[in-house]
């Protein structure tokens, strides 16, 4: 220990010799741990680190599935009917709870306001360990229909509306026109999953702003339909997942066999965390790849540095041999000087971290699960500090074991250089560059695979146009619209007084926006089909005005649009798609089918639109007049000739003039939401595209560093070969030649690379393969270019310099 100690004296005292080396040496690791170190924290809070909730571990999602309908989607979310027998008969599960959404207006305790209400079991924040800060969890007498006047809020609502009044406590407050009773409040750090995140379909992403009991309805519990929920069990003491699967699909089976027409229904049991972070393994796995061979490329050019000092320091190290120093004791020396260097740059690289951290966190996606336990805690902090022993470790390697090998005879030489060290030293920087190449070519291959798909991603045929189209979801309360006609009638008005403003194209209204998530789902029967129920076709179906489509920018195909006119008629327009696979051939126009038990004829043929994420394809819609069958949210879609933020203020009037109590929430152009669709490919080709510009920087200073040291050993001979005739440019070309040799090594490693781990690409792609021969030829290209350049600086210089001059060197 205190030959150690005495190494480390040594390196504190010899540190600022070259203090410009040392200090890029530092700022290099920094960078690269700050990177490291950051994304780690995002995948050590949404993958590694467990649940906030009890018994994490035994904290299962609930989903099940019917074979039949295996085509359409192979799981579904949960039923509320299935759950109530679940909680019968179902005895693996210690607790079993289920979570929906809603949309609900507060109009008491200031401005009319729209709020997302999560529905819940009453045992659900129990069975997660979950206490409100303020009162109490709901009681079981509370999960039942008529008894359910009470709401928990969160603590983000109780700060904004009701300044954090504990005399909250106790309060009723008017929710859709009920008084509803506030038991309690939860702490800010109280985040439930979400019910997209429990089941397949992609809806309920909304975070809540209070939540109620569930009080399944007599209405929500049809043996096969209402598959709406999301479910989340705690399984017994000593029970494991596949026992509790089969008893469960026994469940299921008995429930099957009651119902009129024999299905098969299924069941499926994934891991809480797995089913929260799931959908976000993979694109966190891709970033930390990405940072860890950033990393690795630091080390190998500081490697590189490293061993050119070490080529300056061999006179002294030859004469700390001659006097007595131990091979081992000059290495030792050299990995202490590599771990100073190493933990000073981990320093300041956890200091960057911090702020890079904040960065990231303000700019990623809202779907990114756990984003509020992203914390640099005990275990981040720790592998920083792993991360810096293992690079100084590894890039102070090298260096150690060239300085080992120190020649006692080296010591009286006046150059302390030989031919077979210059070589030798040669060689192993040229490897060292084909390693740096080979990730930094993995690295701009995943950019432009990345890259290549959300462009392709971007200029998909969407079906809808999003020029100067605005945005606003409304819900009318059933306590003052109670039917169909009431609600009818407001959602007319509304669109009558809207298509009047100035700049006002084309007004309309739907129940739910292209690329809002799952729609109404329905089984189709063709008329005069015998086809069994369990064999039907399901659609989407839409409830939309006459103009929709004419907001949207989706083109008729064929036949008409309905208007007021068909008001007393069943009429509805179908998707190109579905009028394809339901009459293949055949003029759709004039068909009948049945939409669950409603009678409808096609009177029109619209254009397909991807309904549901950009990624996929469309699916058989069909749209039906708003006054038919609509729902308590509606969205009002305006296309304006101006700017849509302008005429906000004017909607808000029109809309405020017809109930003044109904909240207008914050308007969202179709950009934002095309956005926002695509919110977690950006930020994941934002970093990865940071982490390969970074990789192209450091590989071609290596390279740069590599050929500007080889000229420079090699300059008497450059000044013999001037000397004899040798042209500039043949020189150059011979430079850059033998430069670019290590390159073209490390380029078709790190493409093979590529290749090899193209698996973990697979998932985050559209309509690219990771072979993609235009990615792979255009990162050949730009790499070999920046090789080009970084080559041609070095060997430009020898061939200015004197000859006479270069022959006396040394």
């Amino acid at each position: 220990m205190s030959l150690v100690w005495s190494d480390f004296r040594y390196c504190l005292r010899t540190l600022g010799r070259n203090p410009g080396f040392d200090a890029v040496v530092i700022l290099i690791v920094a960078l690269g741990i700050a990177a490291n170190t950051a994304i780690f924290s995002i995948a050590d809070a949404v993958l590694v680190r467990p649940l906030p909730f009890r018994d994490a571990e035994r904290l299962f999602a609930v989903q099940e599935s019917v074979p039949r309908f295996s085509h359409v989607a192979p799981r579904v979310p949960v039923s509320a009917h299935h759950f109530l027998e679940w909680r019968k008969h179902w005895r693996a599960a210690e607790h079993i709870a289920i979570l929906g959404a809603i949309s609900v207006n507060l109009t008491s305790a200031g401005d009319p306001m729209r709020l997302n209400c999560g529905r819940v079991s009453a045992d659900l924040f129990p069975m997660l360990g979950i206490q409100p800060q303020l009162g109490r969890n709901f009681l079981e007498e509370e999960d039942r229909p008529g008894r359910d006047k009470v709401v928990i809020l969160t603590d983000a609502l109780w700060r904004r509306r009701f300044h954090a009044d504990p005399s909250v406590l106790g309060q009723k407050i008017v929710v859709d026109g009920v008084p509803f009773e506030v038991v309690g409040v939860l702490s800010p750090e109280t985040k439930l999953p979400k019910i997209s995140q429990l089941q397949p379909l992609n809806f309920g992403d909304a975070e809540p702003d209070l939540w109620k009991p569930m009080a399944t309805r007599d209405e929500e519990l049809s043996p096969m339909g209402d598959f709406n929920y999301g479910g989340i069990v705690r399984l017994k003491q000593g029970i494991s997942p596949s026992q509790a699967l089969d008893e469960l699909n026994a469940v299921q089976a008995g429930i099957a066999s009651s119902l009129p027409e024999h299905v098969e229904l299924r069941a499926a049991l994934v891991p809480l965390q797995e089913a929260i972070a799931g959908r976000s393994r993979d694109g966190l796995l891709l970033l930390l790849s990405a940072v860890g061979a950033v990393l690795l490329i630091v080390c190998v050019n500081i490697a590189n540095l490293l061993l050119s000092r070490a080529t300056g320091r061999r006179r002294e190290f030859a004469i700390r041999t001659a006097i007595g120093a131990s091979a081992v004791r000059l290495a030792r020396q050299v990995i202490t000087e590599s771990l100073l260097i190493a933990m000073l740059g981990g320093a300041l690289g956890v200091a960057l971290a911090f702020g890079a951290l904040g960065t990231i966190l303000a700019n990623a996606p809202a779907d990114l699960p756990r984003l509020n336990e992203v914390r640099m805690n005990g275990r981040v902090l720790g592998v920083a500090f792993l991360l810096s022993a293992f690079c100084g470790v590894l890039f102070g390697l090298l260096p150690a074991l060239r300085s080992s090998r120190a020649d006692p005879q080296d010591g009286l030489k006046a150059a302390g250089r030989t031919s077979s060290q210059s070589h030798s030293g040669g060689r192993l920087r040229s490897l060292l560059v084909t390693v740096e190449v080979g990730l930094g070519t993995l690295c701009l291959v995943a950019a432009g695979l990345l890259l290549n798909s959300f462009v392709r991603l971007m200029r998909v045929e969407r079906g809808f146009d999003v020029e100067r189209v605005v945005t606003v979801h409304l819900n009318l309360p059933s306590s003052r619209y109670p039917d169909r006609a009431k609600r009818a009638a407001f959602l007319r008005n509304a669109v009558d007084r809207l298509r009047a403003l100035p700049g006002v194209n084309a007004a309309a209204v739907s129940n739910l926006l292209p690329l809002a998530g799952e729609g109404s789902n329905n089984i189709v029967s063709l008329e005069g089909s015998n086809t069994p129920e369990v064999e039907r076709p399901i659609v989407d179906f839409r409830c939309v005005s006459e103009d929709y489509f004419r907001a949207m920018g989706i083109p008729l195909r064929q036949g008409r649009l309905f208007n007021q006119a068909d008001r007393d008629r069943g009429v509805t327009l179908v998707s190109a798609l579905t009028a394809e696979r339901f009459w293949p051939g055949q003029n759709p126009i004039g068909k009948r089918f049945y939409l669950g038990v409603t009678l409808l004829e096609v009177i029109g043929v619209a254009g397909d639109v991807r309904g549901n994420g950009l990624q996929k394809a469309p699916g058989p819609t069909v749209y039906i007049p708003y006054w038919q069958r609509d729902r308590p949210d509606m969205s009002l879609i305006l296309r304006t000739a101006m700017d849509p933020a302008s005429i906000a203020s004017a909607v808000r009037g029109e809309i405020r003039k017809l109930d003044a109590e109904l909240p207008v929430p914050r308007f969202q152009t179709m950009q934002q939401i095309v956005s926002a669709a695509v919110a977690q490919r950006r930020f994941q080709l934002t970093l990865v595209l940071v982490f390969a510009g970074v990789a192209l920087v450091l590989a071609s200073l290596g390279i740069y560093g590599v050929v500007s040291y080889s000229v420079a050993q090699r300059r008497g001979e450059m000044g013999i070969r001037m000397a004899l005739g040798a042209t500039a440019a043949g020189l150059q070309l011979m430079v850059i030649r033998q430069g670019l040799a290590p390159v073209l090594a490390g380029l078709a490693g790190g493409i093979a690379g590529a290749l090899a781990v193209g698996r973990i690409l697979r998932g985050l792609l559209f309509e690219v393969t990771p072979a993609d021969p235009l990615t792979l030829a255009s990162v050949a290209v730009v790499l070999l270019g920046v090789a080009a350049i970084a080559c041609y600086i070095p060997a430009f210089r020898v061939t200015r310099a004197d000859p006479l001059a270069a022959l006396r060197y040394e």
